[in-house]
C-alpha cells in the first residue's frame, strides 16, 4: 500500500528530470543553429586578429578562416622564418587581407611579455585598423601519456606555461588595446581533457585553468562594463602536424575546427564546444559514471602511447 502511494509522484518526478534533461540537451544543440556574430568585431574590414601558436594546425587554420572572414592578422610563434613563411601564403591566398606578425617563445614568460602591446601598436599604426579579437590558441602537452611524476620541472613547467601562464600574460597586456576600437574579442581554446584525464595530468590541470581564467574574466568584464567579449572554446581531437591521426567526422582538420569555433561567436554560452561532432562525444561525461569513462580513457592513452613508441622506433 505504502508503495503504491509512491507511484504517482515518482512518475512526476521522472517526467520532471527527463523533461529537464532534454531541454538542457536542446539548449546545447541550438547553439549550432545561431548565426555568428564574429563580424560585429569588424564592421569597417580594417580590424586585426591576432592568433597566438599561429604557425600550424588550429592556430593556423583560425588565421585562414579570421582572414577569409576579412580580418587582418597577426601571426604569434617563436620562429620568425616560419611566421614569415606563413604570412606569405596568407597573403597568396587573400590578396585583399594584411599580415604582421610577433615573435615570442611561449615558454619561460617573463616580463618581457609586455613588450607585445608595442609591437602589435606599430603594426596598427603602420596598417591601419584596430585589434579587436584575440585568439588564445598556443598550446600543447611536452611529455603526454606518462605520470606526473615521470615529468620532469623543465617539462611540467612548459606545459603550464604554454598553456595558461603566456595565455594570462598575453591578455593581460593585450585587453586594453582591445577596447581602443567599436569593441574586442578575446577566445580562449580550451579541450575537452579540462574534465580531468590521467596520464595527461598537468596538461588537463592547465586547461582547467584556462576554463575557470575564462569565466573570471567574461564576469570581471561584464561587471567592470569593458568593451571587451570573453569567451572559450573547448575541443577535441583535432588532425594537427603533431597528432599525426586520420582525419574523419570526429577529428576535423584545424581549419575546419577554426571554422566551426568562429560560428559558435554570439552563442550566448561562454565555453560551448567549438565543433557539433566534439559535442556529441562530450554528453558521455554527463551520461556516463566517471569510473567507467576513466577506464576506457585509460586504454585509449596507453594505445596513443603504443602508437607514439613504435613512430618513435621507426624514425
Amino acid at each position: 500500500m505504502a508503495l503504491e502511494n509512491w507511484k504517482t509522484p515518482l512518475s512526476y518526478l521522472g517526467l520532471a528530470t527527463l523533461a529537464y534533461t532534454s531541454l538542457q540537451l536542446n539548449r546545447q544543440a541550438s547553439i549550432f543553429l545561431l548565426p555568428s556574430t564574429l563580424q560585429r568585431y569588424n564592421l569597417t574590414s580594417k580590424n586585426w586578429a591576432l592568433v597566438t601558436g599561429a604557425t600550424d594546425g588550429i592556430g593556423f587554420g583560425f588565421c585562414q578562416e579570421l582572414c577569409s572572414r576579412g580580418f587582418n592578422v597577426i601571426l604569434h610563434g617563436r620562429n620568425a622564418t616560419k611566421l614569415e613563411r606563413r604570412a606569405r601564403e596568407l597573403e597568396a591566398e587573400f590578396p585583399r587581407g594584411k599580415t604582421g606578425i610577433v615573435v615570442l617563445d611561449s615558454v619561460g614568460v617573463d616580463s618581457s611579455i609586455d613588450e607585445i602591446a608595442t609591437q602589435v601598436h606599430e603594426i596598427l599604426k603602420q596598417h591601419g585598423g584596430y585589434l579587436s579579437v584575440l585568439v588564445n590558441n598556443v598550446g600543447g602537452d611536452a611529455k603526454p601519456y606518462t605520470l606526473l611524476d615521470g615529468n620532469t620541472f623543465a617539462e611540467a613547467q612548459e606545459t603550464m606555461d604554454k598553456n595558461a601562464v603566456f595565455m594570462l600574460h598575453i591578455t593581460r597586456v593585450l585587453i586594453p588595446l582591445l577596447e581602443e576600437g567599436e569593441r574586442g574579442l578575446v577566445l580562449n581554446i580550451s579541450s575537452v581533457s579540462a574534465y580531468g584525464m590521467p596520464y595527461i595530468s598537468v596538461y588537463s590541470a592547465s586547461k582547467g585553468f584556462v576554463e575557470t581564467f575564462t569565466r573570471a574574466l567574461e564576469a570581471e568584464c561584464v561587471a567592470a562594463r569593458r568593451k571587451v567579449d570573453i569567451m572559450g572554446l573547448r575541443v577535441g581531437t583535432v588532425k594537427t602536424a603533431g597528432f599525426d591521426i586520420a582525419e574523419n567526422l570526429f577529428v576535423p582538420t584545424g581549419r575546419v575546427l577554426a571554422s566551426a569555433g568562429l560560428n559558435r561567436v554570439g552563442c550566448g554560452q561562454v565555453i560551448p564546444y567549438a565543433y557539433f561532432w566534439h559535442w556529441l562525444q562530450g554528453l558521455s561525461f554527463y551520461i556516463f559514471p566517471r569510473r567507467l569513462l576513466m577506464n576506457v580513457t585509460v586504454k585509449k592513452m596507453m594505445s596513443l602511447k603504443a602508437e607514439q613508441e613504435s613512430k618513435e622506433k621507426q624514425g
